[in-house]
């Protein structure tokens, strides 16, 4: 008895085609990455500009942000969202951007 799974193939070219292109080194922009559902569901904001927004921290270029002290920003995602730091909160962003990328 055989079972016939379809699809396996379209997938494994998705993610071939998603592989290379991520060769290549990309930025996501953070509305892309973190997009409103996301913040809605995981934290106490509704975008990603109102997490920053009404964080102490004036972010306005990837200089701003790189300024910010990690054990500091870690405490003000563990207290805005479901996260307990920023790597966590970012994983779980990628994540949900790279399902959208192979359009399951």
């Amino acid at each position: 008895m055989s079972v016939q799974i379809e699809g396996f193939e379209e997938l494994a070219d998705q993610l071939e085609e998603l592989s290379t292109s991520l060769d290549v080194e990309q930025d996501i922009p953070m509305g892309e990455l973190f997009t409103d559902g996301f913040m809605a569901t995981n934290t106490d904001f509704d975008s990603i500009s109102e997490f920053f927004e009404e964080s102490r921290w004036t972010v306005e270029s990837e200089e701003d942000f790189q300024k910010i002290d990690e054990d500091e920003f870690d405490r003000y995602v563990d207290k805005h969202t479901g996260f307990s730091s920023w790597e966590a909160m970012l994983s779980a962003a990628a994540r949900e951007w790279l399902t959208r990328q192979i359009e399951l």
